[in-house]
């Protein structure tokens, strides 16, 4: 759950119970309103159509995050209507949900930069050393796979972290059709 002012107005967010597309929802507790992690905008409900503005920020495991940021302090919320998150096809439109499990071994990093788009599978990241060095966009990045961490980041040469999303290869191409997919052979 995170709070965000949008149009003036402070909305706090909470998983959605479900996915559009293989991607991630949230709902904003004010409106009702279910938003898309891929779309960047809502996509039903009274905020429908409004857009999120993106910022980067990397998914990842408790574990590995607290490894790499000890000093991290969690803020806890008085207020803890927070639900557990399910993995299901959420129908816009409709209160429908289509079934389906979390696979994980479907998971990929999402990286998109001017006019590409490039999806990196974690099975293939697997076979790497160390970070992957490419150019994307005409910029040089460098992307990051930890396998215990369940996570993959991309970071530009001064180290900023880049805007990318975990998602399932066939939620990132739903968003990002003409995307390249990174083979490591």
């Amino acid at each position: 759950m995170y709070a965000r002012r949008l149009g003036g107005r402070e909305l706090t967010f909470d998983f959605a119970e479900g996915l559009v597309d293989d991607n991630l929802l949230v709902v904003d507790r004010e409106t009702g309103s279910v938003w898309s992690q891929l779309a960047g905008r809502a996509i039903a409900g009274e905020m429908e159509g409004t857009p999120l503005q993106a910022v980067p920020a990397m998914q990842t495991t408790w574990k590995f995050w607290r490894g790499k940021h000890p000093d991290t302090r969690v803020m806890v919320l008085p207020d803890t209507r927070g639900r557990p998150y399910t993995y299901q096809e959420f129908v816009p439109g409709t209160r429908r949900r289509r079934g389906g499990g979390h696979d994980t071994s479907a998971l990929g990093f999402g990286l998109a930069l001017g006019n590409e788009a490039w999806f990196f599978p974690f099975r293939e990241l697997e076979a790497l050393s160390g970070p992957l060095e490419m150019t994307v966009a005409g910029q040089s990045v460098r992307v990051f796979y930890d396998r215990e961490g369940l996570t993959a980041w991309a970071e530009d040469p001064d180290g900023n972290l880049l805007m990318g999303v975990l998602a399932y290869e066939r939620g990132w191409r739903s968003f990002h059709p003409d995307t390249r997919v990174w083979r490591s052979r």
